[in-house]
């Protein structure tokens, strides 16, 4: 397989399609600036795009220039590292230039430069530096995700297909060795005798030492790695396996260190996997979550190829976890609106399929520290997990509490729960485990187990623990998505002002449909992401006018200009990696409801709602702004104009909730300004 190497990442990340359409953007709007790229302050400045600008100190043809370029930019990435923001800078000869770094997590990637510029942009474009800098960062850790991704769904195919465990830990020293950019690595194994046991290794010449056994007794690891904060730990100076992995090298290189991958499973630790780091480097927080999931899937595995009669369990258990990443992946490519309830719903499905039991509940702990039920089924009325509980209550309370798992038959004879109402446990046994975050966030809890035997094992366990984690990374996820697309919808209003400004006809138009269409969305109760995708549709909207011209060339269909915006739009849209709803939404916009519209001649419903309230918010926007009349009476007038294309052009029912929304506006500004003259 390719190790990934600095260089390899920075150049998929200048391949990425985002930072393509940015380069495109800019291109537009800079008159093609001069385009390089460079990994770090002491690494060659490499040309990305020239446009033939030979004036540029980067491509002069005097030395002396080009050496007074290479001073200032060297200078400019030291600070724009140091700072982690893009910074302006000088571009010799008598040029400005704008020095950015890719920042994935809390690592530098490497820099992007844009060369070559006026220095009459320097006003423009100060305020455009962070949204930059977080517009590429953003480009940078997806693009690493989808890596890490791509990773994990390797290692789970092998899983599925691999009995054999040497080639199974070779492949899971390759994924780990991968992560963490390294080229050496070693995975030592706990042995009946509690012993860390060399199993494979990679990367080392066939020296003496490497080819020697080894074994360490674990029980020391086995207190230690369980509190180590982060899924990898660099090993201290002290530590004898730290001591034994550099006697594998003839020659350690200055400042090598040693990084710890434990696996571990259910509190028991399997093994755990060395492998070379630069001393005193922290473990990037983007890669904590990837890393933990792929050392936990590989203990499953390695639990899974050493016993080999609990191998069709653990199977199922690996198979749940490429389940979890696809349903969440999945979703946000096709673009559902999947919010946390949605996903654990799914799990909830998920855990009754894979354990076999017809009861499953999932509760989230709340700002009161009270377990409140999330997803339930089968349960009967006051049954345990189907009502609100407090912290050391029942058994999902206790589990919460002690933060531990719990199995057992016959609660009710248990001295913990023998107080318990009867009606919290009709059935015979149960299995509760918590799930973390840096702390308990909730318990999933599940009874009444089909076939023979009807009572839970260990192996049951360490799947619905398996199924518990993989939960709280989804739902992590989640957060990191809904994150991203806030800066998104951000920086298209920033590229949205920058394409206004030489149009004040638009100046702020954008910003405005945008505003008026998520108080709509708010006021009909829409949720939330569906009001961040009419957003980042207003947003589009608004500058996929600004490149159609006015009137229509002459001889041509008024329509022509109509269906070019439609195009236009889509194209940036799909350009952008918008989900599906955010293409639809600018696609249909044009339809009307009585299909008389384009381009696809949609009637009523199947027209879809963000696109029917677009149409609805813009043409009423845009009969206020034209209109001569007081702001009142303009508001009016372009009400009246919606009732009568109601049923024609536009969703009566929208229509009718859009005036109900504009009466409670006007009233609360009214009341508003009444309280404010008291």
């Amino acid at each position: 397989m390719e190790f990934l190497t600095a260089e390899n990442r920075l150049a998929r990340f200048l391949k990425t399609e985002g930072f393509q359409q940015l380069r495109e953007s800019l291109n537009q709007l800079l008159d093609n600036p001069v385009w390089w790229y460079a990994l770090g302050v002491e690494d060659a400045v490499r040309i990305l795009e020239s446009h033939n600008k030979t004036e540029c100190g980067l491509l002069h043809d005097d030395p002396q220039v080009r050496g007074l370029w290479l001073d200032a930019t060297y200078a400019a990435m030291a600070q724009a590292g140091s700072d982690r923001t893009a910074v302006m800078a000088g571009s010799p000869p008598e040029r400005t230039q704008i020095v950015v770094p890719v920042l994935c997590g809390e690592a530098v990637v490497g820099y992007v430069g844009l060369a070559h510029l006026p220095n009459r942009e320097q006003q423009r474009l100060y305020p455009f530096l962070p949204i930059l800098t977080l517009h590429l960062c953003q480009i940078a850790e997806r693009e690493r995700a989808t890596e890490d991704l791509q990773a994990i769904q390797r290692l789970w195919k092998e899983v599925v297909s691999t009995l054999d465990s040497e080639v199974l830990l070779k492949k899971i020293l390759e994924e780990i060795l991968s992560v963490l950019d390294s080229h050496e690595g070693v995975v030592l194994l706990v042995d009946q005798e509690h012993r860390l046991v060399k199993s494979t290794m990679a990367g080392f010449d066939s020296s003496e030492s490497a080819q020697k056994d080894f074994h360490i007794p674990s029980t020391p690891y086995e207190n230690k790695v369980f509190s180590w904060p982060h899924a990898a730990q660099m090993l201290s100076e002290g530590d004898p396996l730290r001591q034994w992995y550099l006697t594998l090298f003839e020659n350690a290189r200055p400042g090598m260190g040693v990084w710890g991958v434990p696996l571990a499973l259910s509190g028991r630790l399997l093994g755990l996997v060395l492998c070379t780091g630069k001393e005193g480097t922290a473990l990037m927080a983007q890669l904590d979550t990837t890393l933990e999931t792929l050392a936990l899937g590989s203990s499953v595995a390695i639990r899974n190829a050493l016993d080999f009669e609990q191998l069709h369990q653990k199977a199922v258990a690996l198979g749940t976890v490429h389940s979890v990443y696809r349903l969440v992946s999945t979703t946000r490519i096709v673009g559902d609106p999947l919010d946390k309830t949605a996903i654990l719903s799914r799990m909830g499905k998920l855990i009754l399929q894979v354990l076999k039991v017809r009861k499953c509940s999932i509760m989230l702990l709340d700002e009161q520290g009270v377990l409140q039920p999330c997803v339930k089924y089968g349960l009967e009325d006051g049954e345990v997990g189907s009502l609100p509980l407090e912290l050391g209550v029942a058994i999902p309370g206790r589990a919460a509490q002690d933060a531990n798992s719990l199995m057992l038959e016959y609660p009710l004879l248990d001295q913990r729960f023998e107080n318990d109402p009867a009606s919290f446990y009709p059935s015979l046994s149960y299995l509760s485990v918590p799930m973390f975050e840096a702390e308990v966030i909730g318990v999933m809890t599940v009874s009444e187990r089909s076939g023979y035997p009807n009572r839970f094992s260990e192996g049951d366990r360490e799947v619905l623990h398996t199924m518990a984690e993989q939960a709280v990374i989804a739902l992590l996820n989640i957060d990191t998505y809904e994150k991203q697309e806030r800066i998104a919808i951000k920086t298209m209003g920033v590229f949205n002002n920058l394409f206004e400004t030489g149009d004040p006809d638009h100046q702020g138009r954008a910003h405005r449909l945008s505003s008026l269409l998520l108080n709509f969305a708010r006021f009909l109760k829409i949720d939330s992401q569906t009001c961040q995708f009419l957003q980042m549709a207003a947003f589009i909207h608004g500058i996929a006018l600004l490149k159609i011209p006015r009137k229509s060339p002459a001889g041509g269909p008024a329509g022509n200009n109509l269906y070019r915006h439609i195009e236009v739009a889509v194209r940036m849209a799909r350009r952008l990696e918008m989900t599906d709803q955010v293409v639809s939404i600018l696609r249909d916009h044009h339809e009307n409801f009585d299909g008389t519209g384009g381009p696809r001649g949609l009637k009523g419903e199947e027209i879809p709602l963000g696109a029917r309230m677009l149409t609805l918010a813009d043409t009423y926007l845009k009969d206020v702004e034209n209109s001569h009349l007081n702001p009142e009476e303009a508001a009016q007038q372009a009400l009246d104009h919606l009732k009568d294309l109601a049923g024609k052009r536009f969703d009566p029912n929208l229509v009718e909730s859009f005036g109900k929304y504009i009466s409670t506006t006007q009233a609360s500004a009214t009341s508003q300004e009444t309280t404010t003259g008291i």
